[in-house]
């Protein structure tokens, strides 16, 4: 008996030419069951070829009226799915594209269905997936009255080493779109008044410090003790008041003056806040150890900002009596793609309660009395983290110390 005949039947002779053809018209026919007698002879081989055949057909006959399976899947699936030959033409399309079937998008190019204004964007990305490497973009949808924004994902099909084409998921993403469009120009718009009316403050107080100079230069006898008293709160209050300004205009700028993103070596960035801080780490006999750093994908202007601010702070809230030991150190994850920057200090901690706290603007866990400052340094780096695509976190127990890690991509996927 052949490996796929049927149980219990003879098989004596050879396979014949008008077998096989029965079994090719049953197998056109979609016959249930159908199988080709195995016999003996130089045609045995493919009457057994023609019974795995019918086996698989079943088997996927049987899949496709699963109401699980994947068919069901695909055809009801809220993501448009699309899969497209190495010419950039549909091969497939599910039925879910408003305006649009099948048979209206057989063999056409991909280009057909995209705004003029983002072919060359969308050209460049299927360049990509073509050799291999997934890929995704945010688009303007080209479907009248239907979406406005689609996120289309490309992944590669391959045969054997070959690509030969690549699929497309396409969702829907105009609400998410919608209210990112309104958050940026919200934010922009922020960022415009926070710096008109940091200038328009300024003028006003180098006035107050220039004319309370002029007091105290001309008129200080006269006023007595008690008024110079007032006017040095007054000059003091006036020079707060054009830090926190100062400040402001940083933290509005980490968006607005952003520069482009390029190759930053950390290390090379820690060298040079180290040595903007050599004063006042020798001051403070502090004692910094800086670890090995790695290139990233950032701005080198912002991330030398970021270091000192976080190394400043482990300098400034330090315990009486005990000389800071300020550590920097990097780890990068086992994938390659993230690095956690880590900067360590025996300072004088906080509380974990206030976590979320100290990241706010003008949030400040001490008295000014005791330390200098005006609460938005650790605001600046969260927001400066976050335009990076990282985080910023912290541990700390009181009079034990803190330890402010950040992590970053050491590649960035898209500009911000």
């Amino acid at each position: 008996m052949g490996t796929d005949e049927v149980p219990g039947t003879v098989t004596p002779g050879e396979t014949t030419l008008a077998e096989l053809l029965e079994m090719v018209d049953q197998l056109i026919a979609h016959t249930p069951h159908a199988r080709c007698r195995v016999g003996e002879g130089p045609l045995a081989p493919l009457a057994q070829a023609l019974n795995r055949l019918a086996a698989s057909n079943e088997e996927h006959r049987a899949m496709s009226n699963d109401p699980f399976g994947v068919e069901t899947l695909v055809a009801q699936s809220p993501i448009m799915m699309l899969t497209c030959d190495a010419t950039e033409h549909v091969r497939f399309l599910n039925y879910n594209v408003p305006g649009y079937t099948a048979t209206s998008t057989w063999k056409r190019s991909i280009y057909d269905f995209v705004v003029p204004e983002s072919i060359e964007m969308v050209r460049g990305h299927v360049r990509r997936v073509l050799k291999g490497e997934p890929t995704g973009y945010e688009i303007r949808s080209s479907i009248p009255d239907g979406p406005e924004w689609f996120a289309v994902k490309l992944g590669p099909i391959r045969s054997g080493d070959q690509v030969v084409g690549f699929t497309m998921s396409i969702m829907d993403i105009s609400d998410q779109k919608k209210v990112q469009l309104r958050l940026e120009q919200s934010n922009r718009e922020l960022e415009s008044f926070a710096s008109v009316a940091s200038h328009d403050l300024q003028e006003p107080l180098r006035k107050i410090q220039t004319f309370s100079d002029r007091l105290k230069a001309t008129c200080s006898e006269a006023l007595g003790p008690e008024g110079r008293d007032y006017l040095e709160r007054m000059n003091n209050a006036a020079t707060r008041m054009r830090g926190l300004i100062d400040d402001l205009l940083s933290f509005s700028r980490v968006s607005s003056k952003a520069q482009a993103f390029v190759r930053v070596d950390l290390a090379e960035v820690a060298r040079g806040v180290l040595e903007d801080l050599e004063e006042c780490s020798s001051q403070a006999k502090a004692t910094l150890t800086l670890g090995e750093l790695p290139e990233l994908e950032a701005d080198p202007t912002q991330m030398r900002q970021l270091l000192q601010n976080l190394l400043s702070n482990a300098l400034k809230f330090r315990r009486e009596d005990v000389a800071p030991v300020v550590s920097i150190r990097a780890t990068v994850e086992p994938e390659g793609r993230r690095v956690e920057l880590t900067v360590e200090d025996n300072g004088i901690g906080f509380d974990e309660k206030y976590h979320d706290r100290i990241f706010n603007v003008f949030q400040r866990l001490h008295g000014r009395g005791k330390y200098e400052g005006t609460g938005i340094g650790l605001a600046i780096c969260r927001r400066i983290a976050e335009r990076h695509g990282g985080t910023i976190r912290a541990r700390s127990t009181p009079g034990q110390g803190s330890t402010f890690i950040v992590s970053l991509p050491l590649k960035q996927a898209t500009a911000r």
